[in-house]
């Protein structure tokens, strides 16, 4: 399978630099993401964002076992961190492209605070949620992804019922807020 040309990611990259934030959003400063993570974590910038094919089945991906954080659980198309300079939209697209090789618009439907434990690290997240639409091949990175399914969102109900357990908890936090937003 050919590579998209953005699937250069060499791991987790914890040295990479994120913006600090407080509990409403606003940027306070910078960390590096080993640091973010840390223990209790510091609060940081992040996304969460649904997408959709053309045909409305919704595409979840199932985190690499390469994680350090909720490896093997199922997650939002696209999910990561905004870096210096970047708007929450920018950011999606630039790891739609590098995750999936899909180039996506998306739209910000909303936004959550949040803190949870995962062994000695932790997620403390301002996490935007944004939804999306592509028609493009998806090709996925396999430092970030393990695997791929497009689910209608029907069928959806019932596997997310079966396995919520198996859905990280940005995941069930930003659903259970936005999911009837989804819908139209």
């Amino acid at each position: 399978m050919k590579m998209h040309k953005d699937h250069d990611l060499k791991g987790e990259q914890k040295n990479q630099l994120l913006q600090l934030v407080d509990t409403e959003g606003k940027i306070i400063g910078e960390a590096t993401r080993e640091d973010c993570h840390k223990g209790e974590g510091k609060p940081h910038l992040a996304f969460m964002a649904f997408v959709f094919d053309e045909n409305g089945n919704i595409i979840l991906t199932q985190r690499s076992s390469k994680k350090t954080l909720w490896d093997g659980y199922w997650d939002g198309a696209v999910v990561s961190h905004v870096l210096k300079g970047e708007t929450v939209e920018s950011a999606a697209n630039r790891r739609g492209k590098e995750e999936l090789g899909v180039d996506v618009m998306f739209k910000d439907i909303g936004n959550f605070y949040y803190q949870i434990r995962f062994g000695d690290y932790s997620e403390n997240e301002y996490c935007h949620v944004l939804v999306g639409v592509t028609s493009s091949q998806i090709i996925p990175n396999d430092v970030e992804v393990a695997s791929v399914k497009k689910i209608s969102k029907e069928q959806f109900d019932e596997f997310y019922l079966q396995k919520k357990d198996h859905f990280t908890p940005w995941f069930q936090i930003a659903w259970e807020k936005y999911h009837k937003k989804l819908s139209n």
